[in-house]
C-alpha cells in the first residue's frame, strides 16, 4: 500500500511539474534534488556519530580496565619491593621509591668512594640531605637531585599522612563524612610544598609545583658564606667547588628577585 501511494504521490508531482513553466520547473526540481541530499547528509551524520559514540564508550572501558590493570600491578611491585628491602639487612635503610639520586649517593658512600653531601634548608619542611656521587658535580646536578628528592619526600610524607588519616577515621563514620565534606585540612596543607611550607603567616599560600616555575622564582643560598649562588655561570654548568659549595655546605632557598633582580620570562 505504500508504495501504491509513493507512485500516486510521484505521479501527481510529475504532472504539476509539466503545467509549470520551464524555469518554475527547474527550479522546483532543484530545491527537491537538495533537500533529499540533505536528508540524506543528515541520516549519515547521524549514523557515524552513534558509531563514535559506541567506539568511544568501549575504548574508555578499556583504558579504564588497562588503568586499574596498571594500578594494581604497582600496588604489587612496591609491597614486593618493600618485603626484599624489609628483609634485606644492608637495604633496610632504603625505601622502596627510592630516586636514583638517592640510590646513586648510598651506593657511593657504601662503597666508601669519596661523594658531596649538601643540607638544603627549607622554611617550614625538613632539610633535604643531598648527596652527590660524581666526583665534579655541578649546579645542574644539584638542581636535579633537589628536585626529584624534594618530591619523593613530599610524596611519601603525603602517602603517610593518607595511611595515618585512614588509620584514625577508620572507626569514625562521622568524621570521615565530614572531613570529605569539608576537606581535611592536614591533607589541603601538603598540597605540593616543595620549597617551602603553604601555610605561611596564619594562611595557605598559592601551591608550588612546577620547578621550571620555581627556579625561575628561587635561587639558592649559601649559608656558610652568607651569599648567594648564581646558577646561571657557565651556562647552568658551573661546577659547585667554582661558586663555593663544599662537602657539607648549607644552603637554603631565597627569592630570586631579592639578589639577582627581575628576569624577563623567555
Amino acid at each position: 500500500m505504500d508504495t501504491l501511494r509513493e507512485l500516486r504521490k510521484m505521479k501527481q508531482i510529475k504532472k504539476k511539474l509539466k503545467l509549470l513553466p520551464i524555469n518554475l520547473r527547474k527550479k522546483a526540481i532543484r530545491e527537491a534534488r537538495n533537500a533529499a541530499g540533505m536528508q540524506q547528509q543528515q541520516r549519515q551524520q547521524k549514523v557515524r556519530k552513534t558509531a563514535k559514540r559506541k567506539k568511544n564508550s568501549s575504548a574508555h572501558i578499556q583504558n579504564e580496565f588497562e588503568r586499574a590493570e596498571h594500578k594494581a600491578m604497582l600496588a604489587a611491585t612496591s609491597q614486593e619491593l618493600q618485603q626484599i628491602l624489609a628483609n634485606c639487612e644492608e637495604l633496610a635503610d632504603v625505601p622502596f621509591d627510592c630516586t636514583p639520586a638517592e640510590l646513586w649517593g648510598k651506593i657511593a658512600t657504601a662503597e666508601g668512594r669519596a661523594t658531596t653531601t649538601i643540607y638544603v634548608h627549607r622554611d617550614g619542611l625538613s632539610t633535604l640531605k643531598i648527596v652527590l656521587h660524581q666526583r665534579s658535580p655541578t649546579i645542574a646536578q644539584l638542581k636535579k637531585a633537589i628536585a626529584s628528592i624534594s618530591l619523593a619526600q613530599h610524596k611519601r610524607r603525603q602517602r603517610n599522612e593518607r595511611r595515618a588519616l585512614a588509620e584514625d577515621t577508620a572507626d569514625q563514620p562521622e568524621v570521615e563524612m565530614v572531613a570529605a565534606a569539608t576537606g581535611n585540612e592536614t591533607m589541603r596543607r601538603s598540597s605540593c610544598e616543595l620549597v617551602n611550607s603553604a601555610l605561611r603567616n596564619g594562611h595557605e599560600h598559592r601551591a608550588l609545583v612546577s620547578w621550571r616555575f620555581l627556579w625561575r622564582c628561587f635561587a639558592l643560598f649559601n649559608v656558610d658564606t652568607n651569599q648567594p649562588i648564581d646558577d646561571n655561570a657557565d651556562n647552568g654548568r658551573a661546577k659547585l667547588t667554582a661558586l663555593g659549595i663544599e662537602n657539607g655546605s648549607n644552603l637554603k632557598f631565597v627569592h630570586r628577585v631579592k639578589y639577582f633582580g627581575r628576569r624577563r620570562q623567555t
